[in-house]
């Protein structure tokens, strides 16, 4: 699939759920200087497979080209919490 691809980079989260909840199926946002470190990036995408009216979301982040985390089936009123406990890791292992 090729995607429309939003770049943001040093958002606020505000600005990351605004984009999110925007955001179609064959779109995706990649967010650069992302976490307290400003050494994140992430990936968000619409999970394609979404069955209900509820729209999930699959985050993958990445620290120096490498997948650190990822997350599926978050739904956007749990998107916040999500991003908050991404911004605030304290040391991700690599997957």
């Amino acid at each position: 699939m090729v995607y429309m691809v939003y770049q943001l980079e040093s958002p606020d989260i505000t600005t990351i759920i605004d984009y999110c909840e925007d955001l179609l199926k064959d779109e995706k946002i990649e967010v650069y200087d992302f976490g307290k470190r400003r050494d994140l990036v992430l990936h968000i995408y619409v999970d394609e497979d979404f069955a209900s009216k509820s729209i999930e979301y699959k985050i993958f982040t990445f620290r120096d080209g490498e997948l650190v985390d990822k997350t599926e089936d978050i739904y956007i009123d749990k998107l916040e919490n999500e991003l908050e406990r991404i911004n605030s890791y304290e040391d991700f292992g690599i997957l």
